[in-house]
């Protein structure tokens, strides 16, 4: 039953139409956009993306080590552009993980996550690794926690398929649009 057919708002509220904005900025309290970089207020740590790697690939290694750089790069920026978090430059956060000479993956260390948020100053950290069960089968995990709490406040799996640059960047811009929508809510 289509209850248009039978109910008609007073006033017929779409995007394009002034009274949608108006509506929005008083139901949001006035606050500025989400997209807008300096209306957002956490900052985030996004660490260097890891990998779990069960495939018999002679040489993978170094392939993996560039392709999760790329990745972390890539996300980094677009969490950026998007303006969802303010987001802790790449290079300073690799300074940081680089001098905790952690010896183990970030993902396993203890709750040292927490620890490197906080040198960076950040109210979010974000953790990342792929699991690549084949070179055709791979999955990116996530997960962004509150750095005061400890608290898990995202916690999601992308499938992808292929083993290559572009396969990895389409399931991390999923991965972005995804928060965008979270963030919205």
């Amino acid at each position: 039953m289509n209850i248009s057919k039978y109910y008609r708002p007073a006033v017929d509220l779409y995007p394009g139409n002034p009274l949608y904005l108006i509506l929005l900025l008083l139901l949001s309290g006035g606050s500025s956009s989400i997209y807008a970089e300096s209306g957002q207020t956490d900052k985030i740590t996004i660490l260097p993306f890891e990998i779990v790697d069960h495939t018999p690939v002679p040489g993978g290694e170094a392939r993996n080590d560039e392709m999760l750089e790329k990745l972390t790069q890539f996300i980094t920026g677009r969490m950026k552009e998007e303006g969802i978090f303010k987001v802790v430059p790449h290079a300073s956060v690799q300074q940081v993980v680089d001098d905790a000479q952690l010896g183990t993956y970030i993902r396993n260390c203890n709750r040292c996550e927490y620890d490197l948020a906080k040198e960076m100053g950040s109210d979010k950290v974000m953790t990342g690794w792929i699991y690549k069960m084949s070179i055709l089968v791979l999955t990116m995990h996530i997960e962004i926690k509150d750095v005061d709490s400890e608290r898990i406040l995202i916690k999601k799996a992308y499938d992808f398929r292929g083993d290559n640059e572009k396969s990895w960047l389409r399931a991390a811009n999923y991965m972005v649009r995804d928060l965008r929508q979270m963030m919205q809510m």
